[in-house]
């Protein structure tokens, strides 16, 4: 290689990202040198060469291209079509002409509004061009994703806006630009075109104008003021006492004022704070507040020796509505339903979106609960879409006394087992009592006590343990990543294995919301451990319960909210044969964890094609190689063979490799010679129950 390609490789940018590059109509030979000389600059790269249409076409059957190196002084291929061609497939690659008169084909380039045109052996400018394309790329996909976000957080801003039951609005310059159906019911305004434009000082009652046009010039000014509570008039001229709260906003890139109008007339006015509550897409309260208000009730009760009625409604055929009617739809379905259920429930009653597709009604000691699931049911019954499908509700309503549940999650259990039992059997509504549970073997044999003890301690926050062990990179990665592991106390205050617990986890139900305890205490932990300035990652294993749990995703995104936490640092473990058995639901909640940034890791790994179909299906950003890996390769070198080769063809398609269990130095040498990115094992650290930061090999 010449000295200016040395120096160009000195200068440019080096790409972690694996590169997929095709050439067109070059010789082999030719083509492998400009793969080798990419390589060299510090690019990964994937060759593929075409040298004929068939070949192309081939190529175009089941991939895609990044950069596109064109030999226009070749004429086997039509390369106008070619470039079509390959545009349809890979929208985002980058054409670079190859001629050795580079001037003579300046128009063609034009045509097909190539990249850049560069002489065919100069390979220095071939290494700035791919790699000036390559941060462009970069950049471009960076601004998808950020285009992406905003339009969700426009899409999730519109809805929760809408939803809210406090009044919002939007000045800018001493005008309404936007307010909510809240805002405009408590004016007395039908239509949002009403209010657009209608200037703010309007509401104030005449007698507070004169003390209002302070604020309003504050507000012109600095877009925020202090808490004010004054008369204003609606438009049918009833004044009303409300309190104003002002922050600064921006709404169609212009500055302008949120104002926040609580009615002091109103009971029970709700506050900024609580809006962590609710569920932004229903306006219902959530899971979280939910299970908090149903473990207070229970415990009231108990110590009164009266008894809770909790109903759950499922909206059985909510996957299908989505495939056949789309998400939009489903979703003004589910509104419509919370709409309808709080309109026919007592207000003493408390009543949540519990799922996905799930709503959660817990009934006081004077309400008749199988009466009022009846009514319900018909209710939602006479809901349906535009082109008439119909939904299909069904119900399952379980006592806190008959039998006694344990805890708030036990009766929660009671009732979703009524509610599958009554999708499996046909009835509208199943009341659950203990020939359900009988009628269940996996329950036959397990450890009622140690099931309370679980049950607990998902509800307390010092009887489950998280332990963690690092996860080494053995190439220098700075970053401190461990994988968070969990024990349980028992009564004497014993550290209990997860393998002493989970079994009776998984057969009670109950591992889901085990799972759920571990990743809300560790985005926790990790906000905290990231606000310290330390760049820590978790990695948190899945069960097959989790997996299958479609609210799960909604409620990762509530934790991060909540504690200030960004997906980023997150790796989510699934073992490959749990992600087999519930393929469908794997790939909807890892479409749902790549748009938060969420890593994806595939752990039990085997060797086989299938395996690495799998992790390219999934997109998968890492591969845990199968436990016993550690110890074959120290005794087998044709398994160490077999690891080196999926190894290279995982890291070909940019994953990262993980081996685990090791337990002496020597498998150390043989894993960094094979060229696996991390390792893991009680050699290096055992599980601690508190971060190390001096974790050294």
């Amino acid at each position: 290689m010449n000295t200016t390609a040395e120096r160009i490789i000195q200068i440019v940018t080096p790409l972690t990202d694996v590169i997929e590059l095709l050439v067109l109509g070059c010789p082999t030979d030719d083509a492998n040198l400009y793969a080798q000389t990419l390589r060299n600059s510090g690019m990964a790269i994937h060759l593929t060469t075409a040298n004929d249409q068939e070949e192309l076409d081939r190529f175009l059957e089941n991939s895609h291209a990044d950069v596109v190196l064109v030999n226009c002084d070749a004429e086997e291929i039509d390369f106008t079509t070619a470039i079509r061609q390959i545009r349809r497939q890979s929208p985002r690659a980058s054409f670079i002409l190859l001629s050795d008169d580079p001037a003579q084909e300046l128009f063609f380039a034009a045509e097909t509004n190539a990249q850049d045109i560069i002489q065919r052996h100069d390979y220095a400018h071939l290494i700035y061009v791919v790699n000036r394309e390559q941060q462009n790329m970069v950049l471009k996909e960076r601004l998808e994703t950020a285009q992406q976000q905003a339009e969700e957080s426009s899409r999730r801003w519109k809805l929760l806006s809408d939803s809210l039951r406090e009044a919002v609005a939007y000045i800018h310059e001493g005008m309404h630009i936007h307010a909510n159906p809240a805002y405009l019911e408590l004016f007395g305004y039908e239509d949002a075109d009403e209010m657009e434009g209608l200037p703010f000082m309007d509401l104030v009652a005449a007698e507070d104008r004169l003390k209002f046009k302070a604020v309003l010039r504050m507000l012109e000014k600095q877009h925020t003021a202090e808490n004010l509570k004054i008369d204003c008039v609606t438009r049918t001229g009833r004044i009303l006492p409300v309190e104003m709260r002002f922050a600064p906003s921006r709404m169609d890139g212009e500055d302008c004022t949120q104002v926040i109008i609580t009615d002091l007339t109103a009971k029970g006015s709700m506050q900024p704070e609580d809006l962590a509550n609710y569920d932004m897409e229903t306006g219902l309260y959530n899971r979280k507040y939910f299970l908090d208000q149903l473990e207070e009730r229970l415990k009231r009760v108990q110590a009164d020796a009266g008894r809770l009625s909790l109903v759950l409604f499922d909206l059985t055929n909510f996957k299908s509505l989505s495939e056949e009617v789309g998400a939009d739809p489903t979703l003004q379905l589910l509104r419509d339903a919370a709409r309808a259920l709080n309109e026919s429930t007592y207000e003493s009653d408390l009543l949540a979106r519990y799922g996905e597709h799930q709503f959660a009604l817990l009934c006081t000691l004077s309400t008749d609960a199988k009466a009022v699931a009846e009514r319900l049911l018909g209710k939602l019954s006479e809901l349906e879409l535009e082109n008439g499908i119909q939904p299909h509700f069904v119900a399952g309503l379980a006592y806190s006394n008959e039998p006694p549940a344990h805890s708030a999650i036990d009766l929660v259990h009671n009732a979703l087992q009524a509610c599958g039992h009554s999708q499996k059997s046909g009835e509208k509504l199943v009341i659950f009592d203990e020939s359900l549970r009988l009628a269940t073997p996996e329950l036959a044999d397990v450890n009622e006590q140690l099931v309370q003890r679980i049950d607990q301690a998902v509800e307390q926050p010092d009887l489950f343990v998280p332990f963690y062990q690092p996860v080494v990179s053995l190439h220098g990665n700075s970053r401190e990543h461990y994988v968070v592991y969990l024990r349980l106390k028992d009564e004497s205050g014993k550290l209990l294995l997860p393998e002493e617990f989970l079994p009776d986890a998984e057969k009670a139900g109950r591992l889901a919301d085990v799972d759920r305890w571990v990743i809300r205490r560790s985005i926790q932990e990790l906000a905290a451990h990231r606000q310290e300035g330390h760049r820590l990652n978790f990695f948190l294993n899945l069960s097959p319960a989790a997996i299958s749990d479609d609210s799960l995703l909604l409620w990762i995104c509530d934790c991060l909210r909540e504690f200030k936490a960004k997906g980023s640092w997150l790796t989510f473990i699934s073992a490959q044969h749990d992600v087999m058995r519930n393929l469908e639901t794997m790939e909807q909640l890892t479409e749902g964890l790549k748009k938060i940034n969420c890593q994806i890791a595939l752990s039990h790994f085997s060797f086989e094609q299938e395996a690495v179909n799998l992790v390219k299906h999934l997109n998968a950003d890492m591969v845990y190689f199968a436990t016993d890996t550690a110890a074959n390769i120290s005794k087998d070198k044709e398994y160490r063979a077999l690891l080196q080769s999926y190894n290279e063809q995982l890291q070909k398609e940019g994953v990262k490799t993980v081996v685990t269990h090791i337990k002496e130095a020597a498998q150390l040498a043989l894993l960094w010679n094979i060229g696996v990115d991390y390792i893991q094992g009680n050699f290096i650290q055992e599980p601690v129950d508190s971060i190390v930061y001096d974790a050294e090999l």
